[in-house]
């Protein structure tokens, strides 16, 4: 065997400086191939049931084979050989994130970097690159979150997923409130920030849209006759739901009693009667905008 020549799919002429990396790699242990069909159909299916999906991008299978040896027992690993199709794989499986080789045939990894940071349903998709090239300005500068040179370690590249699961963006926003008023006047503004949005006005709408729908935010008025603490206790015992972060609203001042049994869920406490219309709606983006930060 040649070293370099084992790469299914590789262009050696074209790609002379994998031959390098290939005489180091584990992928020397492992040279049996699958066609692309067999290789993607079966993990799309996994995909669509997995809450922790990965979408690994590079031309050579056994470089997918070896990040599916190291995240498989926590995530999906969906392999993607051919990268003219990344744009489009990533809005089908909707992978928390994606690993990105560099040098491919045909169309190379800061290509498929730019489509995908281009594109608004691919945008806000965290993309790790994973290359033998170390240009890590100009990555970073195309909207890569973080880059780490072949060959790649285990425990850094779990560390670097494991961020990512602590840092998701909200999107998707569930506003409990009677009062309409303030539902619609929230709605409005989180809606003209691209936020998705879904209403409720008593305790057992909220906690079906909760199941439905799995928000990545709760806004609640804690002081609705129907009470939000009927909300608090379904939060704090139904599976996924204590990941729930909570912006609570109020009319009054909550006793310490009261902030104790939120048990430190909540990431904003906002007064309705001592907040004028603007302030509150500025004070609920700004809290937002600082969770999706951190």
């Amino acid at each position: 065997m040649i070293m370099g020549t084992h790469c299914a799919g590789m262009k050696i002429a074209a790609y002379p400086e994998k031959v390098d990396f290939c005489k180091t790699c584990e992928l020397i242990q492992n040279i049996a191939t699958k066609p692309e069909e067999e290789f993607t159909s079966a993990e799309i299916k996994m995909a669509e049931t997995a809450k922790k999906t990965v979408l690994s991008i590079d031309d050579n299978p056994e470089a997918i084979d070896i990040i599916r040896k190291y995240l498989g027992e926590e995530y999906n690993v969906v392999g993607l050989l051919n990268a003219e199709d990344a744009v489009k794989r990533a809005k089908e499986i909707r992978p928390m994130a994606i690993t990105l080789d560099i040098m491919m045939p045909r169309k190379d990894g800061w290509q498929v970097l730019r489509e995908l940071k281009g594109n608004p349903e691919t945008q806000d998709i965290p993309v790790i690159v994973l290359s033998i090239v170390d240009d890590q300005r100009l990555g970073f500068s195309l909207g890569a979150a973080e880059y780490i040179i072949k060959p790649v370690e285990k425990d850094v590249l779990l560390k670097k997923l494991k961020t990512f699961e602590k840092t998701t963006k909200i999107k998707r926003v569930l506003i409990v409130d009677n009062d309409s008023n303030t539902v619609r006047l929230i709605g409005n503004v989180l809606e003209e920030g691209e936020y998705q949005v879904t209403t409720a006005y008593n305790s057992e709408d909220a906690i079906k849209s909760i199941q439905d729908l799995r928000p990545d935010l709760v806004v609640l008025n804690l002081t609705m006759p129907e009470t939000g603490f009927d909300i608090i206790e379904y939060l704090k015992t139904e599976k996924g739901g204590k990941e729930i972060p909570l912006i609570v609203l109020t009319q009054k001042d909550l006793t310490k009693k009261e902030i104790d049994e939120l048990n430190g869920r909540i990431h904003g406490i906002l007064n309705k009667v001592i907040l004028t219309k603007e302030d509150l709606l500025k004070e609920l983006k700004d809290t937002i905008s600082k969770m999706s930060r951190k």
